[in-house]
């Protein structure tokens, strides 16, 4: 994989080049499994090698490592050419393996995705204690005895009764490509495009499945299943101790910010993108700037924000670009970039001769929000948990130090000429009225005291 180019970033990665420890690339921070890869690399290839007779060891079948083609990169095992042609037009045609084609690359991705290998093998993790050791692969031999198979491709009888797909619930009739599944029982069987892990809904790669419960799953989403995975390192936590943040667990030494990797434990950070990252990296990377005095907004400094605009939440920042008149809480007018009080401050007017039509403003409510960027502190309290169990017994480390509030208010903003024009024409028909009114009344008392 090395210096591999990414899917994802183009240009932008030199080239795939491996974390210390985490599973993805120092340049662009992608998984591996998102940069291009030619071909299955051995480590991996000997894994699914193992995987297959493994299966074959613990189960009654007549299944074959599942060979390539000369036009696809890999094909159901034990099936007849015709039989392969007919299972992958059931297929996406953007998932379907030719050799060389992104339906190739696709299966790498996915037999990197779904089948870590540091799920099995201790020689792919990162500093695991002996204990540790001995749990994965005790981990590993119970799940391929208990869990793991590996999907039969074959037509339907045509002398049976039809069946019901168990994915999609619509029927699979005689002489229809199925996929069957010794661990979910006699009988059970899946359209081909049906065939999926029961939590991330991609198709099961080369037809390795493990069930549980029910449900067959992927590698990875099985394991995750039994035991908390690192978000960090990407491996299955088997320490008595973990970090759980967020809904997520760590473990307790790789629970640190992102970008500059210091410990988090006991310390303030701010979780993006399920990331955790301390304070001052997170001001660097992510923190808005202020379109009034031009400096950034704090963590801990309230903001405003209207269509991408952001001011921090003072008198002094969020306030009439004309006449200074501080607008928090209050109604605004914004144009051309910038916020104003009035109708008569957008023109350039004197407020102080503005006529009472500005007073009289029609318009429509703009929102806007006074956001207090969320913080969390960790501070870990984790309990020992036993080794018996299944997941370990932690407790959560999540302690909000200062919680987000947002704050949406909305006022009066927009003008509409037509009524401003009609409120004029009134006032000119009341003058007129009261004028002449006036004449005759006096008229009348003149008459009276004569």
């Amino acid at each position: 994989l090395c210096g591999q180019p990414c899917m994802r970033c183009g240009e932008q990665c030199p080239g795939f080049r491996m974390h210390g420890w985490r599973k993805i690339c120092v340049h662009c921070k992608c998984v591996r499994e998102e940069h291009v890869v030619r071909s299955v690399p051995g480590q991996l290839e000997r894994m699914m090698l193992k995987l297959v007779s493994d299966f074959q060891r613990h189960s009654i079948s007549d299944d074959d490592s599942g060979c390539a083609s000369e036009e696809y990169a890999w094909v159901p095992p034990g099936i007849k050419p015709e039989q392969v042609y007919q299972y992958f037009s059931c297929i996406p045609e953007e998932k379907v393996p030719f050799v060389n084609s992104p339906g190739e690359r696709y299966r790498i991705k996915q037999l990197l995705h779904q089948l870590p290998a540091h799920d099995s093998e201790p020689q792919y993790c990162n500093s695991l204690g002996e204990e540790e050791k001995k749990e994965l692969r005790l981990f590993s031999q119970q799940r391929k005895r208990e869990n793991l198979g590996r999907g039969i491709v074959r037509l339907f009888p045509v002398t049976m009764t039809g069946a019901i797909c168990q994915q999609c619930g619509r029927q699979i009739c005689g002489g229809d490509i199925a996929v069957f599944a010794s661990r979910a029982g006699h009988g059970s069987c899946w359209h081909p495009q049906c065939f999926q892990c029961g939590s991330c809904n991609e198709l099961l790669v080369d037809l390795i499945y493990f069930y549980q419960d029910g449900h067959i799953y992927c590698g990875r989403h099985h394991a995750e299943r039994i035991k908390p995975r690192c978000q960090a390192c990407d491996e299955i936590i088997f320490a008595d101790e973990c970090t759980e943040a967020e809904g997520r667990h760590w473990h307790m030494k790789h629970f640190c910010c992102f970008e500059c990797e210091t410990v988090l434990g006991g310390q303030r950070y701010i979780m993006r993108e399920s990331r955790p990252y301390c304070c001052h990296c997170y001001e660097s990377l992510y923190a808005e700037y202020c379109d009034a005095c031009g400096e950034h907004i704090g963590i801990d400094q309230g903001q405003m924000t209207y269509e991408g605009q952001h001011w921090h939440a003072s008198e002094e920042c969020f306030s009439c670009a004309c006449c200074r008149l501080p607008l928090l809480g209050r109604p605004f007018l914004p144009r051309r970039g910038l916020i104003f009080c009035s109708r008569s401050c957008s023109l350039g007017e004197d407020p102080d001769n503005s006529d009472s039509c500005d007073s009289a403003l029609q318009s429509k409510p703009v929102s806007h929000k006074t956001i207090q960027n969320p913080q969390h502190s960790s501070t870990p309290r984790p309990q020992g948990g036993s080794s018996v169990t299944v997941t370990s017994k932690v407790n959560t480390c999540r302690t909000a130090v200062k919680a987000a509030s947002t704050t949406t208010a909305s006022f009066p903003l927009e003008s509409k000429g037509t009524n401003v024009t009609m409120h004029y024409y009134i006032y000119l028909a009341f003058l007129w009225w009261f004028t002449h009114m006036h004449y005759f009344l006096i008229k009348i008392q003149g008459i009276y005291i004569t």
